[in-house]
């Protein structure tokens, strides 16, 4: 299906995130699905929702979502949108409902504070972004859309045959028609091996059909080292790999990687291996 699933808990975050979506489907010819969990449990809350309160809570959701597409169809006509709420737990729920629709992408939003209900949200983002073998792109705060022209790719050479999610970079490559750079930070050789070069021939031949180029930067300190080369460079997605454990890794353990997520200005692009 050549959509984009939103989940919403109709906060701020959002409905940024929602409005970043949309103009991602506007621009290169995308549904949207707006999808709502009634969750059986709110994060950091104990008491669920009463089983006789589940059908009344549910409608009113979808009459809420209702509402909000009609708007929406008003001021964007040349969208398709769908909508769908259900009642569960938010993870199983939402990775049902990826298996059954088969989604290009979702897309989520995350705050710069945490408060509120943006710290729901952005919890939730954070989690499926970990949790959750579909790609996820993540809407900052204050993104706006962009078209995709430029993507940089953090890899460490390492294994890069068996690690890399090559069918996802392919196909979102295509999709943005953007240029991919590859990014390898080390510092005084401490990811080096015998191997490295050999992974850098593999990747570039992998991604012979990627336009893409290659750069490499010297810093102790990876998260800094990306945040120069995206500040120096016209980036427009970041690419992440939540799961692989490199030395891009520690970006995604307890507070390093919500801080990634949450000061980061440019989208970010989770992907899983292949």
């Amino acid at each position: 299906m050549n959509s984009i699933l939103v989940p919403t808990d109709f906060s701020s975050v959002a409905d940024n995130a929602m409005n970043y979506a949309i103009s991602m489907a506007d621009y290169y010819q995308l549904d949207i699905i707006l999808y709502h969990v009634v969750q059986m449990s709110s994060p950091n809350v104990t008491e669920q929702i009463h089983l006789d309160f589940i059908p009344e809570v549910t409608e009113n959701a979808k009459h809420k979502l209702n509402e909000k597409v009609k708007l929406l169809k008003t001021q964007f006509p040349q969208i398709s949108f769908h909508t769908k709420v259900e009642y569960g737990l938010f993870l199983e729920s939402l990775k049902k409902t990826c298996e059954d629709l088969g989604p290009i992408c979702m897309v989520m939003g995350i705050s710069g504070n945490g408060d509120g209900m943006d710290k729901i949200i952005g919890s939730n983002a954070l989690n499926v972004m970990t949790e959750l073998k579909f790609p996820l792109i993540i809407a900052p705060k204050y993104a706006t859309f962009k078209p995709i022209e430029n993507i940089c790719f953090a890899c460490d050479l390492k294994n890069v045959l068996s690690s890399t999610p090559i069918v996802a970079l392919k196909a979102f490559s295509k999709l943005f028609n953007a240029n991919m750079h590859i990014l390898n930070i080390d510092y005084n050789n401490k990811n080096f091996t015998p191997d490295t070069q050999n992974d850098l021939i593999i990747l570039n031949d992998m991604l012979d059909h990627i336009k893409h180029e290659f750069h490499f930067i010297v810093d102790e300190n990876v998260q800094h080292a990306i945040d120069i080369f995206v500040n120096n460079h016209p980036i427009d997605m970041l690419i992440m790999l939540p799961k692989k454990h490199s030395f891009f890794a520690s970006l995604f353990h307890k507070s390093q990687s919500k801080e990634m997520a949450y000061h980061s200005h440019i989208p970010l692009l989770a992907l899983h291996q292949d």
